[in-house]
């Protein structure tokens, strides 16, 4: 779940800085080191993004492989309960 979170606040905060970043180094006349470098760090960003979003995909296929565990036993500790195999709850 904290991946998750995590990854959610890193798109976010790039989304919003990276583009603001871009347009005042743009916007000031950067030399070609500057644009080399912000070039660099828009390819990290990329890499890190792809990164969240499989950490993402995996963590929601555990989840949903979770659920499918949890009906499962419900559903056999509702079948013994009924067959009388499990006291009421004493």
């Amino acid at each position: 779940m904290f991946e998750i979170l995590f990854g959610i606040a890193l798109i976010v905060l790039a989304s919003k800085v990276g583009p603001a970043l871009a347009h005042r180094i743009g916007s000031d006349g950067a030399g070609p080191e500057v644009e080399r470098k912000l070039q660099a760090l828009a390819q990290r960003l990329q890499q890190t993004e792809e990164r969240v979003m499989t950490v993402m995909a995996d963590s929601h296929e555990r989840l949903v492989d979770i659920e499918e565990r949890l009906d499962f036993a419900e559903r056999v500790l509702q079948q013994q309960r009924t067959q009388g195999k499990l006291g009421q709850g004493e």
